[in-house]
């Protein structure tokens, strides 16, 4: 397809790239959206899901690329121990959001971002500033689009395993699929046209040299097989502020379930942060190889 029909590859290209494969909320996930208070946002004539737990000043929670809400629930519960309330969102084409255009699954970081702003701007006359902000992967790239789009972020934030340099995956992304490099950079022009954006744009690391940007906490495993760690390096280096923390063994998603990592991270957008570990002792009843169901779930997930 790449050498006869490089139009017809770019738009094939294009629906894998933006289509997120979609987690199964699982009995115990399902169980906990329910307790919360179900929330609703209109974003461009779309209906953004959210969940409310608790009482206090506002913490924010967003997934990542393919995620869902759910997989925030060691994060909410633990944010609600703290006397802060935990407000989750579901991304566009994200669990219970809605899409674009009906039976269209497609999404993007854009849209991800715009949904974060409106739902940040629906939540303040409600419950008051938003205090702090948990992200976690692709989560990341789209609160880094909406503070370089005007948004102003949170006093503190916390990334886990954030996806800092989409345009670097292009090369991997084509590789697997086969395409050539001229139908990968037709692609790399299709999106900047579609979004009217240069891709320096969507580089996380890029962010704080065009809006000042708050203390960052950033947490990435070495052995994450999915979002490069070395682009939180690239992060905490250009960051103002920032604390990179290095764990072993956790993945890419146990991150989100693993107390340590939790509580530093609620810690810190809580302003109760004790000293910061420099590496989260890997349990060692577990297998190195062992992944949790989040993980063997997302064998075949996409860039983020």
């Amino acid at each position: 397809m790449s050498i006869l029909a490089p139009s017809l590859a770019v738009r094939a290209i294009d629906r894998l790239w933006f289509t997120p494969i979609h987690a199964p909320l699982r009995p115990e996930a399902k169980a906990f959206l329910q307790s919360g208070e179900r929330l609703h946002f209109q974003v461009r004539g779309r209906d953004v899901a959210g969940w409310a737990w608790g009482d206090g000043p506002t913490v924010l929670l967003l997934h990542g690329w393919g995620g869902h809400s759910g997989q925030m629930q060691s994060l909410a519960a633990a944010v609600v121990a703290a006397g802060y309330r935990a407000v989750a969102i579901d991304g566009p084409g994200h669990g219970a959001s809605q899409t674009s255009r009906p039976g269209d699954r497609r999404s993007s970081f854009v849209e991800v971002a715009e949904a974060l702003r409106e739902a940040a701007a629906a939540l303040v006359p409600r419950f008051g500033p938003i205090a702090g902000l948990i992200a976690h992967s692709g989560g990341c790239a789209a609160v880094a689009l909406a503070i370089r789009d005007g948004w102003r972020p949170p006093s503190r934030m916390v990334f886990l395993a954030p996806f800092v340099h989409p345009e670097a995956s292009m090369t991997p992304f084509g590789r697997m699929l086969g395409a050539s490099p001229r139908v990968m950079a037709d692609f790399a022009r299709y999106v900047e046209r579609r979004f009217d954006r240069a891709w320096p744009e969507f580089d996380v690391a890029a962010l704080p040299t065009v809006r000042p940007v708050p203390p960052l906490l950033i947490v990435h495993d070495r052995d994450d097989a999915e979002v490069s760690y070395a682009g939180s390096q690239d992060l905490a280096a250009a960051w103002p502020q920032a604390r990179l923390v290095t764990t072993t063994e956790f993945g890419h998603r146990r991150l989100l379930r693993e107390e340590a990592v939790v509580a530093q991270a609620v810690a810190f957008v809580t302003q109760a942060a004790p000293a910061l570990m420099k590496t989260a002792e890997p349990h060692r009843s577990t297998p190195a190889d062992a992944r949790d169901e989040l993980d063997r779930d997302f064998d075949t997930a996409g860039i983020c």
